[in-house]
């Protein structure tokens, strides 16, 4: 294992209907926020007025700043910002799904130190200071409600690009399992790919010896695939709900990554699609991962065959019937998928490979995964999305 530190700031408050509880808690920590949060889902299922008013009740000022679409371009976040910031605010609380929290810890940032949230992705450089964030997730998919991580999109360029910051990990998460509710199911289904995502990409990148990690990802992993289909078929069951609920913080609250390098290079060749396609993240992933273990099959094929017994069937011998089983079970999930199905020219490809080297390679001009990845692996991967 590596050395590591790891400090997780955020209190957790878990439980249905704890929605209504929102003011209370919140009070000790702000008398005055700004609500970050798309015009959709959380004002026609009506849980934006639940989380006003249990606000107002505590003698919390809230004002809305409802203008989050899917990937987050950074206009509207340094919007946001700078009316945080004319505000007077003293805390941003996200709420939805990992757009709406990804958007207010960047509307935290720029609130704080001013500029544009570009200043700050990890390209770029790394912001210090940040209005306290708190987090209540009506989706179960990115884990932003537990951890230092957001992304944003280029209004003119379609680069997506991650910032990070220890400052912008929630003070508050609120996670109550029945706001899932108010999703509809095409990102349900996103979500648990995201999560499955998360937990494989380090199990499968990383050289590392942490074997407690590596069978807590497979725990993960098979708690994701077990739930998303329970919730399918039981909607209304917020057990499970919230099972999957705290499944998808744990994938990428730190826990999982301490102790061993957690490269993700399936994220980084998926945010140049939604970027450039304003695809889900989640279908991105649901596009790439199955390709890029097939990519990697004989670097990996241990790995992958454990992550094959573990989650699927004990009996798998190869790292070949692994990833079979893996498809297959996508297929039944409705999320195998090819350029074609999302949409994709194929002449994009060399556009794609070249959005991933130039804002999202590491100093040596190669990506982190097995082995550096360079040009020819990354084309060779998104060649093997066409069918």
């Amino acid at each position: 294992m590596r050395s590591f530190t790891l400090h997780i700031p955020t209190r957790f408050v878990f439980g249905d209907d704890n929605l209504d509880r929102a003011g209370k808690e919140i009070r000790p920590l702000a008398k005055k926020v700004l609500v970050v949060c798309s015009s959709g889902s959380v004002v026609r299922t009506g849980i934006l007025k639940r989380l006003i008013r249990s606000l107002e009740v505590n003698g919390i000022i809230a004002d809305v700043y409802d203008q989050v679409m899917p990937n987050p371009r950074v206009s509207m976040v340094d919007k946001g910002g700078k009316l945080a910031a004319d505000l007077k605010v003293e805390a941003v609380i996200g709420f939805g799904g990992g757009s709406a929290m990804d958007a207010a810890k960047g509307v935290a940032i720029v609130a704080a130190n001013g500029g544009s949230i570009w200043d700050y992705v990890h390209t770029n450089g790394m912001a210090n200071h940040s209005l306290p964030v708190i987090a209540i997730p009506t989706l179960s998919a990115t884990g932003s409600e537990g951890n230092a991580f957001g992304v944003v999109t280029h209004d003119e360029s379609a680069q997506k690009i991650s910032f990070i910051s220890p400052a912008v990990k929630p003070v508050l998460s609120i996670i109550d399992p029945k706001l899932t509710m108010s999703v509809p199911e095409d990102y349900f289904r996103d979500g648990v790919v995201d999560v499955i995502a998360h937990s494989i990409e380090a199990y499968i990148s990383s050289k590392d010896y942490a074997p407690l990690n590596d069978r807590f990802s497979l725990a993960l992993i098979k708690t994701a695939v077990e739930m998303g289909e329970k919730i399918l078929l039981e909607p209304e069951n917020s057990e499970y709900r919230g099972v999957f609920a705290w499944t998808a913080m744990m994938a990428l609250n730190g826990i999982n990554d301490a102790g061993r390098e957690g490269p993700y290079p399936v994220h980084t060749l998926e945010h140049p699609l939604s970027g450039k396609y304003d695809l889900s993240h989640g279908r991105g992933l649901a596009l790439l991962l199955p390709r890029y273990l097939r990519y990697f099959q004989e670097d990996k094929a241990e790995k992958i065959i454990a992550f094959g017994q573990a989650v699927f069937d004990s009996s798998i011998q190869n790292a070949g019937e692994a990833l079979t089983a893996f498809e297959s079970w996508l297929e039944k999930f409705q999320r195998r998928l090819t350029f074609q199905s999302l949409n994709i020219p194929q002449n994009d490809i060399p556009a794609l490979t070249d959005m991933v080297f130039e804002m999202m390679a590491n100093r040596k001009g190669n990506i982190s995964g097995p082995r550096q990845m360079n040009r020819d692996d990354v084309t060779a991967i998104y060649l093997k999305c066409l069918t």
